[in-house]
């Protein structure tokens, strides 16, 4: 007689709860497994991951949540909460399943605790950056109610040796520091900056350095950048624009640190793509979208 065993499918149960500093292990094990055929490849220490996403990205445990099955971390949804341009929001920093517990309905039921977490907290907001081409991550976020608000376009010079400064005679360049760059943009300019260039996320890093340009007394223009040549911040006055003081701050700071190349990413700009690609600048393949999601 043959005995035919039928092995029976183990149920999965998933259990959803909001992270506490003793859960950073499993945070970036599910942070690991989840992104570990993304597009953009991740290979960082969990150190490095406590540091950038934890720390500078604005996230925070107490506004992330994670999913395991019994002891197994297998998803994470990451959230960051601040005022961000005068809008209480909080930020999904990172939505990441197991690739073998996809399609079970797991993101989802880590988003409702996303949203549920926004109202309690009064945010009027919920907002996320998403790679141009992951369609299925953008698919199911506008199935969510985000909408696309702006694009984000990466810029980068690779040689900056091309680069010389020559200034009116009525232009001076100055090192200021970062509540002077910051008075600057309140004052003077305003424009939407996206999360990981605002001048919160710059006040975590005391690697940026601040350049301004003065007419007598007066600033005409802010440049912010690191030692490892990412621009955070540019603007020049309109009246004062066409005169090469944004060439001129770029070709300073970049002499004084000594550096090779530079990047920066933006928002829709109508000046500055233009301003880029004459001093050199290339556009990068890679481009995100804004996505937000207004709450009654």
């Amino acid at each position: 007689m043959c005995h035919i065993e039928i092995e029976r499918k183990r149920e999965i149960v998933i259990e959803y709860t909001q992270c506490t500093s003793n859960d950073i292990d499993d945070m970036f094990l599910a942070f690991n497994r989840g992104f570990s055929d993304y597009i953009i490849k991740f290979d960082i220490t969990k150190e490095r991951f406590v540091e950038l996403f934890l720390h500078i990205e604005g996230n925070s445990t107490e506004y992330s949540f994670i999913a395991r099955d019994g002891n197994k971390p297998v998803g994470i949804m990451l959230g960051g909460m601040k005022v961000y341009e005068g809008i209480k929001t909080l930020r999904c920093g990172t939505l990441a399943i197991d690739p073998l517990y996809r399609n079970q309905g797991i993101a989802q039921e880590l988003f409702e605790r996303h949203r549920a977490l926004a109202i309690e907290h009064g945010c009027k907001q919920l907002f996320l950056e998403v790679i141009k081409g992951n369609d299925k991550a953008i698919k199911f976020y506008l199935k969510q109610g985000y909408e696309i608000k702006n694009d984000i376009f990466y810029y980068q010079l690779k040689d900056v040796t091309k680069l010389n400064y020559s200034l009116p005679d009525s232009i001076e360049i100055k090192l200021i520091d970062f509540d002077q760059a910051k008075s600057y943009y309140m004052t003077n300019d305003g424009s939407h900056i996206n999360w990981q260039n605002d001048f919160d996320y710059q006040s975590h890093f005391e690697s940026i350095r601040y350049v301004a340009a003065f007419k007598q007394d007066t600033c005409v223009g802010v440049l912010g950048i690191n030692n490892a040549g990412k621009i955070f911040y540019i603007h020049v006055l309109e009246s004062h624009r066409l005169n090469g003081i944004g060439k001129s701050l770029v070709s300073y700071i970049t002499n004084k640190i000594n550096m090779t190349s530079i990047n920066l990413s933006i928002t829709k700009s109508d000046n500055l793509p233009c301003f880029l690609e004459k001093l050199g600048f290339s556009l990068q393949s890679l481009s995100q979208h804004e996505m937000y999601l207004y709450l009654d």
